[in-house]
């Protein structure tokens, strides 16, 4: 082919056609900076191409660990709703509103149970740590990605702290009342399938309901559970609104 524009050109020279010759050079600039622009076009389309199916693998990845963050989420509000009824049974029998059939036997394992959060970050912490963030082209996405660390580290400065009160919930009933008697009543299937025997201390956890202390106690575990579930309910909208935008980005 370019041969062949070259026996055109040296003819157009050879016979003096001076104007033909320079319609034809601008012709052939022309044909070449066409080609040069469909060359890149074409490079351009592979490239956006591959971009794309590299960002569709990294969404469907991270749809992966978001749907599974979300399962842990709801098991762990439902768990400390759960905890907050029990002790607010607890602290409706206190003092002389105690019933003669009420036992806080069964209630004990749920009020000293603080759920712990424990997400699947792999895939977004790559990403993160390898710059890569900015292939996802959905503005809105990359930030409420970006501030799901941010959101889980308040979260888990609130486990803490609830877990501290709750160790000091804990050495009180050590101390005041009997494990053994509460685990033989316990609701965790696990605990009871252990099959202990009866404590040999004549004690009687209700009489913990008769001390103001262990009402305070039990009291304060309801409002930082409370808390704690305000923490994980505002990790679970932003766990849903990210898997929102991820099923969006995937059926693209």
């Amino acid at each position: 082919m370019i041969k062949f524009f070259r026996k055109i050109r040296y003819d157009l020279m050879g016979k003096n056609k001076t104007g033909k010759y320079l319609k034809y050079a601008i012709g052939e600039i022309v044909l070449v900076v066409l080609g040069i622009l469909i060359a890149l076009q074409l490079n351009n389309y592979n490239d956006t191409l591959k971009q794309h199916k590299q960002e569709q693998k990294i969404l469907q990845n991270l749809k992966l660990d978001f749907d599974y963050n979300l399962s842990e989420l709801e098991r762990n509000i439902q768990n400390l709703k759960n905890n907050k009824k029990a002790g607010l049974k607890i602290i409706s029998q206190t003092g002389n509103k105690i019933s003669n059939n009420f036992s806080i036997d069964s209630l004990i394992d749920q009020i000293t149970f603080t759920p712990v959060y424990f997400p699947q970050n792999g895939f977004l912490l790559e990403l993160v740590n390898s710059g890569k963030l900015g292939i996802i082209s959905n503005e809105t996405l990359r930030n409420r990605l970006s501030s799901w660390f941010p959101t889980l580290e308040t979260l888990h400065d609130r486990e803490q702290i609830a877990l501290e009160y709750n160790r000091h919930l804990v050495l009180y009933i050590i101390k005041n009342g009997s494990w053994l008697n509460a685990d033989k009543m316990s609701t965790d299937q696990q605990i009871r399938a252990i099959d202990f025997p009866a404590s040999g201390f004549d004690i009687d956890n209700n009489e913990m309901l008769k001390s103001s202390e262990f009402e305070n106690f039990v009291e304060n575990q309801i409002v930082n559970q409370t808390i704690l579930l305000g923490r994980q309910e505002k990790c679970i909208n932003l766990n849903k609104e990210i898997i929102e935008l991820l099923d969006i980005e995937i059926k693209k």
